[in-house]
């Protein structure tokens, strides 16, 4: 009924968009707030939800404006209102709306097909009648979504939300009107949350984690962050930076690091003259960068230095320019804790992994190279030193690519009207972290962003500068719905006519794999079009400096395909045919490896494993692989990855249950993030990887495979750059003690060192947190009160505690 209407939205709007006639921002400018007023919201168990991943919402709505004849509902909830039996995707759903006397109609779920403007997809729902059903002037109305067996939703995160209208008024332009429809946090109700009780199991677990920890006492030295190997005080009376200071780099004459913090220092020393750098292998006075004498003091690192601060100068030994930058970086914190003199004494330091990492994901949503260069700031500051950047998944493909300019014109931008719908938009006013009332994006925001071969040359120089790495991924061959909207001359298959739903609820964003390598279908533009693809992005992150850096590297992710997949394309034939979808994903991998053998291949555990611990029969080999992450929750993920070690692959740890930053702090129903691998997901959580990669590393012949950890920000729920530092910290520094330091600091007689990294963390005016705060200017949950938010009720290391 409505459809035609809506083609009518997208068909003209689109084609405006493209000749430039009006701004992309046409839905913007169209959109008013609806006469269709809310009552209540409510999600949960209803009459019916028998089973435990059943759950209903009843929105409650009255219109206080004119007739609404033809209309479509629409709005963004993280699960999927699409129905696919054969997968027991919401088999029982029921969608209805019904007036005050008991008249009712059932909605329908409005999917465009592939080739036009997306409506709903993924977690972005529009609903219309299927019969004639006006809104009256006046009326009383409910919908109803009984039986989704998505799981029922546990916070302000997994709320229906940014609703909107779509109705037959139309504009003078003959669009019709777009209405947001307002909706305040009181007019939700969560069926069977009990604030009380959970309030109390918070305050329950925040006690455990204090008492189970090794006790701490205060002592003189400085609180480092993460905690080095060792620091002891020498006694003497310390250094007082002169008037004049040189750093003299003895170590070689390559001075980028001298060079670099020489800025630094006289900025944070206040020294009103330029700090110096020269070679001059006879000074003793000043900074002094030189070789150690007895690299197996700092375990042979590349990275470790020895630190020594005394009356006439300090020293730096280390054996190279990264382990300069890492003693430099423990000096700024000492610094900010003391102000005019450094405290004699030495401190020895080295990593405990090589590989500690953090995965930002710019394909939910985009941040500004200037954000991404903050996030590397507060990265380096704790001797992080691997970004791996989430550059393409279904709702969006960020990254340039020379020999497809196009690309990105389609594929990094979103909203209605355009190729990829709206999604990922949480609501502002529900957002606890918008503490300015940011405005958001609406379903009718002309949402996007992209990286440019410039922008990425100057992420590469900034992150390099800063001892980071960094590794592109996109996600392959599902995960991949952005990329097949932009190509869908290349990427669509049409022998192939699998239904699917994947976790995120598409059920079109996996690659035509079956014809890779052949001239079946779409196979010969396919598999040169995938083998330019690979290589155009290895070459733009080809030629880092970084002591770790891996060249050639792409990782192509390799998670979360469906298992129906491919289970009705005919181009599957020969020795595809009898193969399962992980099986296929598996195969195509190895083809792409083999046709591209200067490159080097990295994802996540599926990329090589089956959904156990067994490897697949044909995939990427050990020494064409560069890094496997391993998502899974430590009850099994510790298994998944010590298979992978056992057999040679470079496993780095990055336990859902442990270190996915973006799921909630708290089971708390106004705390943000997903909930569904843990409800505490804080820095207890992300330090206490220390043990579980102990655990891992036991379980596996070959620990030395074990290369890292790594916490990852997937975007999908932060629409802003405080929002996702709100996720970040203060678990980031949980982790990078978790990676940096020696396990027998971090855990002593099966406890780990919470209670000393609270202090170092600090209650607000002093810490880390506030050092954090003060040189990049982020806020942190809890700010501007430390880490009390994370503290035992009547704990005395903070004088007040913020509301859990």
């Amino acid at each position: 009924m409505f459809g035609e209407i809506y083609m009518r939205i997208n068909k003209k709007t689109l084609v405006l968009i493209l000749t430039g006639l009006i701004s992309s921002s046409a839905f913007a400018a169209l959109v008013e707030k609806s006469d269709l007023v809310t009552d209540q919201i409510q999600i949960g168990k209803m009459d019916g939800d028998t089973e435990p991943s059943q759950y209903s919402v009843m929105f409650n709505f009255h219109n206080n404006g004119d007739d609404i004849n033809k209309w479509q509902i629409g709005f963004y909830m993280p699960r999927s209102f699409y129905s696919l039996a054969a997968q027991n995707i919401n088999p029982a759903l029921e969608m209805q709306v019904c007036n005050a006397d008991g008249g009712c109609a059932n909605l329908h779920y409005v999917k465009a097909a592939f080739n036009m403007p997306d409506q709903s997809q993924g977690y972005f729902t529009v609903l219309e009648p299927i019969n004639s059903f006006p809104l009256k002037e006046k009326g009383r109305y409910y919908i109803r979504l009984a039986h989704s067996n998505q799981w029922p939703a546990g916070n302000i995160s997994a709320l229906p939300q940014n609703l909107f209208l779509i109705s037959d008024n139309y504009s003078k332009k003959g669009v019709p009107r777009i209405y947001t429809i307002n909706t305040e946090l009181t007019q939700y109700s969560l069926l069977g949350y009990d604030h009380n009780q959970v309030e109390a199991q918070i305050k329950d677990k925040l006690a455990a984690n204090w008492q189970n920890s090794q006790t701490f006492t205060t002592d003189s030295l400085p609180g480092i962050v993460p905690q080095p190997v060792s620091i002891k005080a020498l006694g003497n009376d310390g250094f007082t930076p002169p008037k004049q200071l040189t750093i003299h780099n003895q170590l070689n004459d390559n001075n980028s690091v001298a060079s670099l913090w020489a800025q630094t220092i006289k900025s944070d020393w206040k020294q009103k003259k330029p700090v110096l750098v020269d070679n001059n292998s006879a000074a003793n006075t000043g900074i002094i960068i030189t070789e150690i004498s007895d690299p197996k003091s700092i375990a042979n690192s590349p990275e470790g230095y020895r630190l020594t601060i005394n009356t006439d100068n300090i020293t730096i030994e280390t054996l190279t320019q990264t382990g300069a930058y890492y003693a430099l970086q423990t000096l700024r914190q000492i610094w900010a804790q003391n102000k005019q003199t450094f405290p004699s004494l030495t401190i020895t330091d080295y990593p405990r992994f090589k590989y500690r990492g953090v995965l930002l994901d710019t394909a939910r949503h985009y941040f500004s190279v200037a954000e991404i260069k903050t996030l590397l700031d507060v990265m380096a500051s704790q001797k992080l030193n691997t970004l791996h950047i989430h550059f393409a998944d279904d709702e969006a493909f960020r990254l340039g690519l020379e020999s497809y300019p196009n690309l990105t014109a389609t594929a990094a931008n979103r909203g209605l009207g355009q190729a990829l719908g709206p999604n990922m938009l949480p609501q502002n006013n529900l957002d606890t972290t918008n503490l300015t009332q940011k405005a958001y994006p609406l379903a009718n925001t002309i949402y996007g962003g992209s990286y440019s071969a410039e922008d990425i040359k100057t992420l590469i120089t900034y992150a390099n500068a800063n001892q980071i790495t960094i590794i592109p991924e996109i996600d392959l061959p599902g995960h991949a719905r952005a990329l097949i909207k932009a190509l869908p001359e290349v990427m669509v298959d049409p022998n192939d006519n699998s239904q699917f739903v994947s976790v995120q609820g598409y059920s079109d964003d996996v690659l035509p794999v079956c014809t890779y390598g052949t001239d079946i279908s779409v196979g010969s533009q396919f598999t040169p079009t995938m083998n330019t693809i690979m290589q155009n992005i290895a070459t733009q992150f080809n030629n880092q400096n970084t002591v770790y850096a891996v060249n050639n590297e792409v990782s192509v992710g390799g998670d979360e395909v469906s298992s129906h997949a491919w289970t009705n394309d005919t181009s599957c034939r020969n020795e595809w045919g009898n193969l399962s979808s992980l099986e296929k994903s598996h195969l195509f991998f190895q083809k792409l490896a083999a046709s591209n053998s200067e490159l080097i291949f990295s994802g996540w555990q599926q990329f090589i494993q089956n959904d156990n611990e067994t490897l697949g029969k044909n995939i990427v080999a050990a020494n064409q692989t560069g890094h496997v992450w391993v998502w899974n929750p430590s009850s099994e993920g510790v298994k998944q990855a010590a298979s992978l070690a056992n057999n040679n692959y470079p496993t780095v740890l990055a336990y859902a249950d442990k270190t996915y930053f973006d799921l909630a702090y708290t089971p708390s129903m106004y705390e943000p993030g997903f909930t569904w691998a843990t409800g505490y997901s804080d820095t207890y959580s992300s330090l206490s990887m220390a043990e579980t990669a102990s655990k891992t590393q036991s379980k596996t012949k070959n620990p030395q495979n074990i290369i890292g950890i790594e916490g990852t920000l997937w975007s999908e729920n932060l629409p802003s750059f405080d929002h996702l530092m709100y996720m970040a910290l203060p678990k980031m520094p949980g982790l990078a003690e978790a990676g940096w330091s020696p396990n027998w600091v971090t855990i002593n007689n099966k406890q780990l060192d919470w209670q000393s990294l609270a202090n170092r963390l600090g209650c607000g005016e002093n810490g880390f947190l506030a050092y954090l705060n003060q040189l990049f200017g982020v806020n942190y949950r809890g700010y501007p009160h430390g880490i009390s938010r994370e503290l035992p009720d009547g704990n005395s290391l903070c004088n007040s505690n913020a509301s859990n």
